[in-house]
C-alpha cells in the first residue's frame, strides 16, 4: 500500500483484518463480526489488494499470517483499540459488549497471584475483551505509560512522578522456599540460621540486593547471595540441586511448592512484607474503560495477601 488515501479506506476492512488475524479462519472470522462467509472472503480479497500482500496463507491447520500481516496487525490492533476508546468516552463503557484490549505490565509474583481470578472475572464480565500482560520493567515503565504502550503497571512501587496515580492493592508476606531435604529444616529457623546458608535471588535485572537486605543489616546480619535467576520457575531446579534458600512472596512460594512437590515453604523468623501497587498515567483518569479495569484489578487482589490496604 503506497500512499493510500485514508478517506477511501473502509474501516470495516480493518475490522475484518483484525478478526482474520485473531481467528485464522474465514468462517470463524465472519461469525465474529457478524457477516457471511462470502462477504468475509471478499473483504480478504480487498485487503490483499489494499496492502499488496497475500496476508494469509492456507495451511492444513488454518490460515497462517505472513510476516507483513503480523506487522500490519500490531498497528491495526492499536488503531482500532484507540477508536474504541474514543467511542467509549462518547457513548459510555459497557464491559459486557466491549472488544477492547487491556494492557498491563506486571511483576511475575503478582501475575502468579492474580492471573487465575483476573482471567475468570474478565470472562464473566467482559467476555470479548482481551488481556495483555507484559513483564514489568521498572526502568521502562514511565515511558510505556507515557506513550500508551501499557495503561497499568503492577508491582512494588514506592515513589512516582506526579503524572502517575498509584493505589496499593494488596500486601504479601515474604517467606523462604527450600528443598525438602535442606538441613535448615532440622530445627526451628532463626535469623542467624537463615543467613548462614547461601541464597538465590530472583532478579531479572541481576541485582542481588533486595528489600529484605536492609532489614537484615539493621539486625547486624548479612546473607550471601550465591546466585541470581531471571524467573521464579528457575528456582525449582536450583533449589533441588543445592542447599540454597530462596526468599519469595508467599503466594508464589505456595504455587511453586505445589507444582514441584518437593519444595517446602517455611515462615521467616521475622516479618517482612512486599506491597503490591498499581500505577497508571493520570491522562487515563477520565477513561471509563480504564477505570473499570483498575477497579477490576483491585477487586481481584482484595482477598490476597496480608495486612492493610490503602
Amino acid at each position: 500500500m503506497n500512499g493510500a488515501n485514508i478517506a477511501v479506506v473502509d474501516l470495516n476492512l480493518l475490522k475484518a483484518f483484525e478478526a482474520l488475524l485473531r481467528e485464522r479462519s474465514v468462517t470463524r472470522a465472519a461469525v465474529t463480526i457478524g457477516v457471511s462467509q462470502p462477504a468475509m472472503s471478499h473483504s480478504l480479497t480487498r485487503l490483499r489488494h489494499l496492502f499488496g500482500d497475500e496476508l494469509f496463507v492456507r495451511l492444513p491447520h488454518g490460515m497462517e499470517p505472513t510476516p507483513k500481516a503480523q506487522e500490519i496487525g500490531m498497528l491495526v490492533e492499536v488503531a482500532l483499540d484507540r477508536i474504541r476508546r474514543a467511542l467509549d468516552l462518547q457513548h459510555g463503557f459497557d464491559p459486557a459488549t466491549t472488544r477492547r484490549s487491556f494492557t498491563a505490565a506486571i511483576a511475575e509474583y503478582a501475575e502468579v497471584a492474580l492471573i487465575d481470578r483476573l482471567t475468570r472475572r474478565m470472562r464473566e464480565l467482559a467476555p470479548d475483551a482481551d488481556l495483555r500482560l507484559l513483564p514489568l520493567d521498572f526502568a521502562a515503565t514511565p515511558e510505556q505509560l507515557d506513550t500508551g504502550g501499557i495503561t497499568l503497571a503492577i508491582g512494588h512501587f514506592r515513589d512516582q512522578a506526579p503524572r502517575f496515580g498509584r493505589r496499593l492493592i494488596y500486601r504479601e508476606r515474604l517467606c523462604a522456599l527450600v528443598h525438602r531435604r535442606h538441613p535448615v529444616l532440622a530445627s526451628p529457623i532463626t535469623a542467624e540460621r537463615y543467613v548462614a546458608w547461601p541464597h538465590v535471588v530472583m532478579s531479572p535485572s541481576g541485582k542481588a540486593i533486595r528489600s529484605i537486605d536492609p532489614h537484615l543489616s539493621a539486625r547486624g546480619l548479612k546473607r550471601r547471595v550465591a546466585a541470581t535467576v531471571g524467573t521464579y520457575l528457575a528456582l525449582v531446579p536450583l533449589l533441588r540441586s543445592s542447599e540454597m534458600i530462596a526468599t519469595v512472596p508467599s503466594i508464589t512460594a505456595a504455587t511453586l511448592a505445589e507444582l514441584a512437590g518437593d519444595l517446602i515453604r517455611i515462615e521467616l523468623p521475622f516479618t517482612q512484607f512486599v506491597d503490591v501497587s498499581m500505577v497508571w498515567h493520570v491522562k487515563s483518569e477520565a477513561d471509563p474503560a480504564e477505570r473499570w479495569f483498575r477497579d477490576l484489578m483491585a477487586e481481584t487482589a482484595r482477598p490476597l495477601g496480608d495486612g492493610a490496604r490503602d
